[in-house]
């Protein structure tokens, strides 16, 4: 009887993924938290969702959400800043515009000339 209980038990660890107690044992489960981009924060049930280009960010709050459309290149750390006009990771953080209360970046002054002039029409690709 202890063999099976201790098999059982072994088994469990073996193929468990997160830390979690059950009564005097612990056991790992599955888990589907993540961290907030801007605060790092654990992330509960769906969080806040949004779109920025090509990459969905889930955020803890609508406060971290608001921070992170000021100044998105700040929290996008080892990721290439996307051009929002020719749809590239090259973009400098110096050429810089807001749009509907978010900041985007340019790879050239041509491609934030042509964001200036049409936003909506640059950003309907990503929709």
């Amino acid at each position: 009887m202890k063999f099976i209980c201790l098999f059982l038990f072994a088994f469990a660890m073996l193929f468990s993924t997160n830390q979690r107690s059950v009564s005097n044992i612990t056991l790992n489960i599955a888990d589907s938290t993540e961290n907030c981009l801007v605060c790092s924060d654990k992330i509960e049930g769906q969080g806040v969702k949004y779109k920025y280009l090509n990459k969905e960010v889930t955020f803890c709050h609508d406060g971290c959400e608001k921070s992170f459309k000021k100044n998105p290149a700040k929290f996008l750390k080892g990721a290439g800043l996307r051009c929002p006009v020719c749809d590239e990771d090259d973009a400098k953080k110096e050429l810089s515009s807001v749009s509907g209360g978010t900041k985007y970046y340019f790879c050239s002054k041509g491609c934030k000339t042509k964001f200036g002039k049409d936003p909506e029409a640059e950003l309907k690709k990503y929709k």
